[in-house]
Parts: structure tokens; C-alpha cells; sequence
């Protein structure tokens, strides 16, 4: 009961309606349901969201660099993501630990982003054929559907790099377990300067091309960030009583704040400071969104 309490409060606390809020172009009635259907999503859904660890992603850190770029993409304002494997680790890897992953990545920016939809980039450099076989079409399909139907994500475009010969069989597979809206927006590209007609190299890794320091080096830079919110969210979890102070424990770096604020110009509000602030940023976002 305690743990459930302090779930509810993690997601139903300011920040998180705030971004949800900006997510649903400041539609109040629309952020409800988001609400609504992101914790129905995490009951139906268990594998891939509860009771997550620091133990059980010591395999896919070693095996992954999953990481959001620092800055957002200046066209679309979406927020870049980029899955790059390791060449020595890739016998680590399970399909079930990296979606683990990634919503636990994204349950840390529900709390401290602010972005209305995502792109992705798949590095396909060091994966072979035979890993094909660890990936499982139902595991993806669940993660699509928690993904747009309970985070309410907006996947822009997912754009594939360094492509192997059997690229076909791998967009297939992926396709499989996407809606048609989103299935069409998966890009090939067969040069880093493809990719950059769609994201441009000033916020990009110096990995594809880019002005940003290496995918490592962010990776480690944001591990440490992460680490601190899963510690945080099992020291929550294991409370042995529900107090103010124990519900609002946080991470105290927001790595996302300072460079949406340099990007948009935009200066983000907490919503329930005064009666007219639900408005401001309604009329913030709408003009960010059209």
C-alpha cells in the first residue's frame, strides 16, 4: 500500500502534470486521461516498469549507450534519443532489460523535461544478424503501446544509421511492432550527412557527425543522474512511512531545464502558484505548438 501511495504521488505530482500538461497542448481534460491512462498502463504492463533495480541494468550499461541529447532538436523541438551498442558486450543484452531501460530513463523525464514529442536514433554499427534472435515482436509491441497510449509519446521519426545488409529483416521486425502512423516515419540513412537534413550536427555526437562531445561521454555523464533517481525511487519504496518530505525526495539535477529554456527562450512556471498560471502555460505551449 505504502509503495502504491508513493507511485500515485510520483506521478500526480506538480512536475509531472505540469509536462503532461505541456504534452497535451494545455488541455486540462486531456491531461487526465494521459494521467489515467499511464497508471492503468503500468498495472496492465508490469515487466516492463515496476520494481525496477540498480542490479538488473549492470549488464545492459555495459552492453548500451542510451541516451538523451542534451539539446533540443531546433526544428521540431523534439527531444533526441540515441540507442548506440558496444562492440566488446553485446552477449549482455537482453530486448527486456534495454525497454526496462528506456522507460525508466523516461519516467526521470516525465518528472524533469520538457518536450512535446521525441525522435529516435538507432546506431546498428556492432549489431550482427544473430542478435535478431533477442528480439521478441509481443516484448516490442507492449513497449508501443505503454509507450504511446500510457507515457503518450510522440515519436517523430526513427532514424537507423550504419545499416547491415540485412537491414530489411531488422525494419521489419521493428515495423511489426509500431502503429502504421509511426512505422512510416522510420528513416535509413546510408550517411551521417542524411541524417543531418532531418537533425542537425550542432546538437548531434561527434559519433554521427556532430558538434556534441561523444555518446559515452554523455552516457556517463547521465548514468550518475540516473543511478541517483533509481536510488532514490527504491529508498522511497522501502519507506517504512509516508511523509512530505519522503514523497517529494528527488534528484537534485535537472539535465534537461537549462537547455530548453536556451532553446525556446521560454521561462517554465510551476503551475498552482497563482490562479492564472494553468493559463499562462497553456497559452506558452500553444504557441510553441503550432
Amino acid at each position: 500500500m505504502i509503495y502504491l501511495l508513493l507511485t500515485k504521488y510520483f506521478f500526480l505530482g506538480r512536475r509531472n502534470l505540469e509536462r503532461v500538461l505541456l504534452i497535451a497542448k494545455g488541455s486540462v481534460e486531456e491531461t487526465k486521461r494521459r494521467i489515467e491512462r499511464l497508471l492503468t498502463a503500468r498495472g496492465m504492463i508490469p515487466e516492463l516498469c515496476l520494481n525496477k533495480t540498480l542490479e538488473e541494468f549492470e549488464d545492459i550499461w555495459d552492453a548500451v549507450n542510451y541516451v538523451p541529447l542534451p539539446k533540443l532538436n531546433p526544428t521540431d523541438r523534439t527531444r533526441v534519443m540515441v540507442t548506440q551498442f558496444s562492440e566488446q558486450h553485446m552477449d549482455k543484452f537482453t530486448i527486456l532489460s534495454y525497454l526496462r531501460y528506456n522507460f525508466l530513463v523516461g519516467e526521470y523525464r516525465i518528472n524533469f523535461d520538457y518536450t512535446p514529442a521525441e525522435r529516435f536514433i538507432l546506431d546498428l554499427k556492432n549489431v550482427h544478424i544473430g542478435h535478431l534472435s533477442k528480439l521478441n515482436p509481443i516484448v516490442m509491441k507492449k513497449a508501443e503501446v505503454l509507450c504511446s497510449e500510457g507515457i503518450g509519446t510522440k515519436i517523430k521519426g526513427i532514424h537507423i544509421l550504419n545499416a547491415p545488409a540485412y537491414i530489411d529483416k531488422f525494419v521489419y521486425l521493428l515495423k511489426q511492432a509500431l502503429r502504421e502512423k509511426v512505422a512510416n516515419r522510420v528513416h535509413v540513412h546510408d550517411t551521417y550527412e542524411d541524417l543531418h537534413k532531418h537533425i542537425p550536427k550542432e546538437i548531434l555526437p561527434k559519433d554521427f557527425g556532430g558538434d556534441e562531445m561523444s555518446c559515452d561521454k554523455l552516457n556517463d555523464s547521465r548514468l550518475i543522474i540516473i543511478i541517483s533517481h533509481i536510488k532514490s525511487t527504491a529508498e522511497n519504496r522501502s519507506a517504512p512511512k509516508i511523509s512530505r518530505g519522503t514523497c517529494r525526495k528527488r534528484p537534485a539535477s535537472n539535465m534537461f531545464l537549462r537547455h530548453f529554456q536556451a532553446d525556446t527562450g521560454l521561462k517554465i512556471r510551476h503551475l498552482g502558484r497563482s490562479g492564472n498560471r494553468t493559463r499562462d502555460l497553456r497559452a506558452e505551449v500553444v504557441l510553441r505548438t503550432q
